[in-house]
């Protein structure tokens, strides 16, 4: 009998990771490319398929049952188009389902990246699938899910949970999106860079927590992560708070003054005193992974 994969993609703004998964969660030939290979192409949507069909071509070994992709990007109500990903350059209002369904003839699944990486978290971590769970994950946006009583929250437009772009009060700068002022500007791998390049670059960014992390600049960035995470938390009151991304697992990221600048704006004396935060694995491989696990589960429904 031939083995069943399940092609998970997980495009980020800075890279995007492939990989065949079983369903036993067991991951073959895992890849990970600039998606700078995309972007920079006159048609980026046609490199990634491209890319998919000569990946294919040179390690599937048995059978395809599903494509499943997230992209850091709002995604359409009924999981096949996506609307908007401002840190990927070249994939606004592309129904991808459609598309790739036509090409590979097997069923595709688009949702949101952070979901993807939820999934997998709250699998690893044994987390029930009942009550509230929320996963922010500072990248190089500030992506964030939430899941409600075995779903993920979707919204009536299919884009809930855009933490990274509610408003900061008199911002006047223009975020990636369209809008002005989203917090994501303040708060995120983009804004870190920014910092790093006006203030450190005589040391390389990956070291920048190590050397400088109680530098008033590093210290006013960790508070702005803070409080687009203390806000939904006073919203929601959730049951397990699941924080990761690759701004949160560089060497030297300050974790206690992180948690004390949640502590400090969410509502007291609940939800402050009884929180406990779940940090994401620093896995590569995370998303890809949680993207084949949704997969499996929705083909098990059709």
């Amino acid at each position: 009998m031939n083995n069943r994969f399940v092609l998970g993609i997980d495009v980020g703004g800075t890279n995007f990771r492939i990989g065949l998964v079983e369903q036993n969660g067991k991951l073959y030939n895992f890849t990970i490319e600039s998606s700078s290979i995309l972007t920079q192409s006159d048609n980026p949507f046609q490199s990634f398929k491209n890319y998919i069909k000569n990946y294919l071509q040179t390690y599937l070994n048995g059978e395809l049952m599903a494509i499943s992709v997230g992209f850091p990007a709002t995604v359409s109500k009924d999981k096949n188009k996506i609307y908007s990903a401002p840190n990927l350059a070249g994939f606004n209002n592309i129904n991808i389902s459609e598309h790739l369904e036509e090409e590979f003839q097997v069923p595709v699944f688009l949702d949101r990246d952070v979901n993807y990486l939820l999934m997998y978290d709250m699998i690893v971590h044994n987390i029930h699938q009942k009550g509230v769970t929320v996963g922010f994950y500072i990248g190089t946006g500030f992506g964030n899910a939430i899941y409600i009583n075995g779903e993920f929250l979707s919204g009536k437009n299919g884009v809930a949970g855009e933490l990274g772009h509610i408003p900061v009060l008199h911002s006047k700068e223009l975020c990636g999106c369209g809008n002005v002022g989203c917090i994501e500007i303040y708060a995120s791998g983009k804004a870190l860079y920014r910092i790093w390049e006006l203030n450190f670059k005589d040391t390389e960014i990956d070291e920048i927590f190590m050397k400088y992390k109680d530098s008033p600049v590093l210290k006013d960035f960790i508070d702005a992560i803070s409080i687009p995470i203390a806000t939904e938390i006073n919203i929601l009151d959730p049951d397990n708070i699941i924080i990761g991304g690759g701004v949160v697992n560089m060497k030297g990221f300050p974790i206690d003054y992180f948690e004390e600048c949640i502590f400090q704006h969410v509502r007291k004396p609940y939800p402050a005193l009884n929180l406990k935060y779940i940090y994401s694995l620093n896995n590569k491989e995370a998303g890809v992974i949680g993207a084949a696990y949704y997969a499996f589960a929705r083909i098990q429904k059709i």
